[in-house]
């Protein structure tokens, strides 16, 4: 009778630890684009703490709207300039890396130099929205910096975002197409190739995550931050090309 009692207690109260475990869990807020990269730190920080994070992705227009109104994320990670302009009231910032800008061509083409671009048979060059994309800016720095912008304006296709860039790749509608690094790696098999242009062409891109001040929970932010600062963490982020 003594065990069943000890044993009854026991339950009763490992229960409320593990709702509370449950209901506690992190939020982070990341663009669509880094949804591998995210995924694995996210599955290295549970293997090596034990807590749990919750994931959730969209373009950074939503993942800031999102961040502002719900009252429930608890980090963003992004493009430092967007979310800075998103007006989110954050308390800490950690810089993760520096994004990456590649030329990229569907397969059976190829690519030395940027004056490639202005070959005969070069008929399109897709690029992301040149106002509101962060790689499309930065596509159309570097295509002045390389003095090209003006003599290809005409074969310039703009579209909304880098996986649309993508799409136009696969589907043969373009012969160069600029995106990221770590979109290009997520998709490298489907391309014919690419290459990463000078980062000294366009202003730097800084991948961020920030933690809002208010965050329902501060302290796992915290202890989430400090393993993105690790080797370990560094490691990942690396690989996914920042």
């Amino acid at each position: 009778m003594k065990r069943w009692l000890w044993s009854l207690l026991l339950v009763l109260l490992l229960l409320p630890v593990n709702a509370m475990a449950e209901g506690d869990a992190l939020v982070l807020a990341s663009g669509a684009g880094y949804k591998k990269m995210v995924a694995a730190l996210v599955a290295a920080y549970e293997a090596k703490s034990g807590r749990p994070v919750e994931q959730v992705f969209g373009n950074m227009a939503q993942v800031t709207a999102q961040a502002k109104v719900s009252g429930a994320v608890d980090m963003v990670l992004g493009d430092e300039s967007f979310l800075n302009a998103g007006n989110l009231d954050l308390a800490t910032s950690l810089e993760l890396g520096r994004g990456r800008l590649v030329i990229a061509w569907p397969k059976g083409g190829s690519w030395t130099q940027a004056q490639d671009l202005l070959g005969s048979k070069v008929r399109r060059i897709a690029l992301p929205d040149t106002k509101s994309a962060i790689y499309g800016k930065a596509a159309k720095e570097y295509l002045e910096s390389m003095g090209l912008y003006d003599q290809l304006r005409d074969k310039l296709v703009e579209v909304a975002t880098v996986p649309q860039v993508f799409a136009y790749l696969t589907a043969g509608e373009v012969d160069y197409g600029f995106m990221n690094l770590t979109h290009a790696l997520n998709v490298a098999e489907q391309l014919g190739g690419y290459a990463v242009l000078e980062t000294t062409a366009y202003a730097p891109i800084r991948i961020v995550v920030c933690t809002l001040k208010g965050a329902p929970h501060a302290g796992a932010a915290e202890d989430f931050a400090r393993f993105l600062a690790t080797p370990e963490a560094q490691a990942v982020v690396r690989a996914n090309g920042l």
